[in-house]
């Protein structure tokens, strides 16, 4: 081990050392995005008059260190471009385009980038800046019969697919970028037919979790795998992406960005995405987040635990996760998970299919229960057989 002048001196990169600061590759992602969107909003002669210079490009390395240089020589100038920028921003969320949820989020990257270059911005002042937040969401979650009526206009099994795993699952668009078909454990009946199945969400990330999806899911999943067979003449490996490009004669996952195009097709199609009238920015249901809400409100309507609801949607649950009572890996879960497949299930031939499963299920028990019973009263019988057979044999002696 050696710590070299190269590694010594790559610290004093700001971009670089924005970029050390974050864990999750996802949440890098989001950040660089997002920082990329601030840094090229401050016009080059703010750098000339301050710093007495210009940057050479407008890429995001170049303006992250032009803008940290700002900052270092004059908190007040680099304060007031941030306070400007909230301000500019605030008008979107007057106007519908984002919501006040959202833009604090859009003020986070800066800070990362700022703190991981210790320069002590006055953040306090700059947070009284931002809008009062909603107590609630204007969007809503898809209605079943949403989701139904995208299953009926998509011809493409594909679609499908996404359609029922985003329903039944829960996840963000974001795993999409991680899914392989490892990921996916099947449970079986005994007869072969399909429990549900487990899903591991972002394979190799420090925020990977598990949650699961319906027996619809997986049979939509099943009959996928088979048409992968058809279409490349044998069985998809378990490193090799769950959704595949058709775009590319090679095999290549189908990222988020495809992913949310599909969507964004089907609910166009059922007539849900219109045209926003004037003065109107944000659609009622979100593209994709709203199967994510669709997935905890049916959570909620089955009583699964509250706690065990929040980790299968990847949600943080405190100290509660220092005292984990299960041991994912063995999927001890999927029994809570469980009650709520009637609600999560799309299809009515499917929900009629599990009720019947359901009823037969109960009668069997019941049938048990009767033997039990019957069985305990023969006992009960026979002992008193027993004991009058007894008393009559005590009194002839």
């Amino acid at each position: 081990m050696e710590i070299s002048l190269d590694k010594v001196n790559s610290r004093s990169d700001p971009y670089q050392l924005f970029l050390d600061s974050i864990r999750s590759p996802s949440t890098m992602r989001r950040y660089k995005n997002l920082l990329y969107t601030f840094l090229k909003l401050i016009p080059n002669q703010i750098y000339i008059d301050s710093l007495g210079k210009t940057p050479q490009d407008r890429e995001a390395i170049t303006l992250a260190t032009f803008f940290v240089d700002l900052a270092r020589k004059d908190l007040d100038l680099a304060s007031n471009v941030i306070a400007a920028f909230i301000k500019e921003d605030k008008k979107r969320v007057v106007s519908g385009e984002i919501s006040s949820q959202t833009l604090p989020n859009h003020i986070k990257p800066i800070k990362v980038l700022l703190d991981a270059n210790r320069i002590p911005i006055h953040w306090k002042s700059l947070h009284k800046l931002l809008p009062r937040r909603e107590s609630k969401s204007q969007d809503r979650a898809y209605t079943r019969e949403e989701i139904q009526k995208m299953l009926d206009v998509s011809n493409d099994l594909t679609d499908k697919v996404i359609v029922l795993m985003f329903s039944s699952g829960g996840f963000r668009l974001e795993a999409w970028d991680y899914f392989t078909w490892k990921d996916v454990t099947f449970f079986k009946n005994d007869d072969g037919t399909y429990k549900g199945a487990a899903l591991l969400i972002y394979r190799g990330d420090p925020e990977n979790y598990f949650t699961f999806i319906t027996p619809e899911a997986c049979k939509a999943l099943e009959l996928y795998r088979e048409h992968w067979k058809a279409d490349i003449g044998r069985y998809p490996k378990p490193d090799e992406p769950l959704i595949k490009s058709i775009r590319y004669p090679v095999i290549r996952r189908l990222n988020q960005k495809g992913i949310r195009k599909r969507i964004d097709k089907l609910v166009s199609d059922i007539g849900l995405r219109p045209p926003l009238p004037p003065g109107k920015r944000r659609h009622e249901v979100q593209l994709d987040h709203g199967f994510r809400k669709y997935f905890n409100t049916m959570m909620r309507r089955a009583k699964i635990d509250y706690l065990d609801k929040e980790d299968m949607m990847g949600h943080k649950i405190g100290l509660e996760k220092h005292y984990e009572r299960y041991n994912e890996e063995d999927f001890e879960r999927f029994p809570e998970y469980q009650k709520a497949i009637p609600f999560l299930t799309i299809s009515d031939e499917e929900k009629i299919r599990l009720e019947n499963i359901k009823l037969k299920e109960e009668k069997s028990e019941l049938e048990k229960t009767k033997e039990k019973l019957e069985d305990a009263v023969q006992k009960i019988d026979e002992l008193w057989a027993d004991k009058q057979r007894m008393e009559k044999s005590h009194e002839n002696n």
